[in-house]
């Protein structure tokens, strides 16, 4: 007997077919103050993060705040990954009060969001939560996102818990959009695998083959 889907609303699975991801202020003013992760393993899983959406061709949108003050730019590894995509650098603090950051997340038709951020304790709460509220699934990775403090991360994954956003991890979201070590994007996700997941070599399937 299957549930309602009233009462199942995450009824499907994560995929690239079905999800949008969203890299909120991954800038470099941000990085000295981050507590809650090194800053190599931070750096680290931010690209991998990117490197799962540039590689599958997932629908991703880009946003900076303030810029050109003392947040500085993205991370140019970021910028890099997504040559063609414009980044929206606004004024407001939560990017879902930005009308042109909101008109190119539904843009991609995506009802499922991907949402790292730094920092987590204000980039990446407000949005998740609001966006929730709007009818829309969040997936927060968690170690693709960092905070001023332990103890500010601990209050922001509560709220965000409690608001019915998804506390997930690089690794996790990877492993969902894979589904299938003989599917389509065996090869995409491998090569995140090999590179980012250190002491883990994603080995290609070989012999391996689908039963009849």
């Amino acid at each position: 007997m299957s549930l309602d889907p009233r009462l199942d609303p995450f009824r499907t699975r994560l995929s690239v077919e079905n999800a949008a991801m969203l890299l909120i202020d991954h800038q470099e003013g941000f990085f000295p103050g981050i507590k809650s992760i090194e800053t190599a393993d931070l750096r680290n899983n931010i690209i991998a993060t990117a490197k799962l959406a540039a590689r599958t061709g997932m629908p991703t949108v880009l946003t900076s705040s303030f810029a050109q003050g003392i947040n500085g730019a993205l991370m140019p590894e970021i910028t890099a990954l997504f040559p063609d995509l414009s980044v929206i650098n606004r004024h407001m603090v939560n990017c879902w009060e930005d009308p042109a950051y909101v008109a190119a997340v539904k843009a991609t038709g995506r009802k499922k969001l991907i949402m790292s951020a730094l920092t987590t304790d204000v980039c990446l709460v407000f949005p998740a939560v609001q966006a929730v509220r709007e009818g829309f699934e969040v997936y927060c990775v968690l170690d693709a996102s960092g905070a001023w403090s332990k103890r500010a991360e601990d209050a922001c994954i509560l709220r965000m818990n409690n608001a019915g956003c998804i506390m997930t991890t690089w690794v996790s979201v990877a492993a969902e959009l894979l589904h299938d070590h003989l599917g389509p994007y065996k090869e995409p996700i491998q090569s995140v695998f090999n590179e980012h997941l250190f002491g883990y070599t994603a080995q290609d399937a070989g012999g391996m083959s689908r039963a009849a």
